[in-house]
């Protein structure tokens, strides 16, 4: 063991162990990025961090901050190295934070951190930094080893976004059950001035007392009502007769027609599909009719789409189920 590799601040004549394997493990995991508040917790000294980084090569992503040569780039490792070198509160935010979470399949092409506005922050590489006024300790949480801003934190970091961007990430949140409209509009309430949280605080009002599964359920719901249908904006219990009761995501409540909209996302195992077909096997006792929308349906045939809903209501007056409600007419 060379001299500069000797475990530091170890008594003369005590064998301890080498940290450094310790440390080496700890900044894998940190997605490579290792600096030397890192280093002291593994019980290497910030000297020894220094001079064993430098000959074996780890890269000076920003003073102090070192990054180690058998991990590969990624946004993570991007992302660290800003946080890490703030010197204060600093969190992946906006779809960036919303990635982390899981809510969106891909990284944005320009990932972004927040800081709070006392910090000296730059960009690195492809990273941007905007400065939040409003940024707290209690905003931030882990994800991925990543500090990230919480839920309800990430929305707000989102209000320059356009409304119905954030209406379709708000519908996410509240069905999924990862937030309540109650903890959002507590932390808009306890904000200062920024704009745009007006926004969120009126989508926050309005999707809080609905039962919207998603955006595909909203935007089916909300066109047809545009249209003249009365469709409800949130899921509507129906009764069956063995009591186990069937949930229907947009109900047309004169002629008891049951919208199914059918995502991609949502219907593509071989376990999802039996389920729905056992779905569509309940409404059979009872009066009600269901029209399953496919999602592609929808965006490229949307004529074809309502010709069946119009088609099922017809039917349904022949029932004589909803004859004193004209349907809409359309052109």
């Amino acid at each position: 063991m060379e001299p500069d590799d000797a475990p530091g601040g170890a008594p003369s004549g005590l064998h301890l162990p080498d940290p450094w394997p310790g440390f080496d493990h700890a900044c894998r995991e940190r997605h490579g990025v290792a600096d030397p508040e890192l280093a002291l917790a593994h019980g290497v000294a910030v000297q020894r961090f220094h001079d064993r980084t430098a000959r074996e090569g780890w890269s000076r992503a920003r003073p102090g901050i070192r990054l180690h040569p058998h991990v590969n780039d990624s946004v993570q490792q991007r992302l660290l190295v800003v946080t890490v070198s703030t010197g204060g509160l600093a969190a992946a935010s906006r779809d960036t934070a919303a990635w982390l979470h899981g809510l969106q399949r891909y990284p944005p092409d320009r990932p972004s951190v927040a800081v709070v506005h006392s910090c000296r922050a730059t960009s690195y590489r492809d990273v941007s930094v905007h400065r939040a006024r409003w940024l707290t300790a209690d905003d931030i949480v882990e994800v991925q080893r990543v500090p990230t801003l919480s839920i309800r934190a990430m929305l707000l970091s989102s209000v320059r976004a356009p409304a119905d961007r954030q209406r379709a990430r708000l519908i996410d949140v509240l069905h999924l059950g990862l937030v309540t409209p109650a903890e959002i509009l507590a932390l808009l309430d306890a904000t200062g001035p920024v704009p745009g949280k007006d926004t969120l605080r009126r989508l926050c009002e309005e999707l809080g007392p609905l039962l919207i599964e998603s955006i595909f359920q909203d935007d089916v719901a909300r066109t047809l009502a545009g249209l003249g249908y009365p469709a409800e904006n949130s899921t509507h219990r129906i009764d069956t007769v063995d009591g186990m009761g069937l949930t229907c995501d947009v109900a047309l409540l004169p002629w008891r027609i049951a919208l199914e909209p059918e995502g991609d996302a949502f219907h593509r195992s071989r376990h999802q599909r039996r389920l729905d077909r056992r779905r569509i096997a309940a409404y059979a006792g009872t009066d009600w009719v269901p029209v399953p929308i496919d999602w592609r349906d929808w965006l490229e045939d949307r004529d074809h789409v309502l010709d069946a809903i119009d088609a099922a209501i017809a039917a349904q007056r022949r029932r004589g189920i909803g004859v004193d409600h004209l349907p809409p007419r359309r052109s």
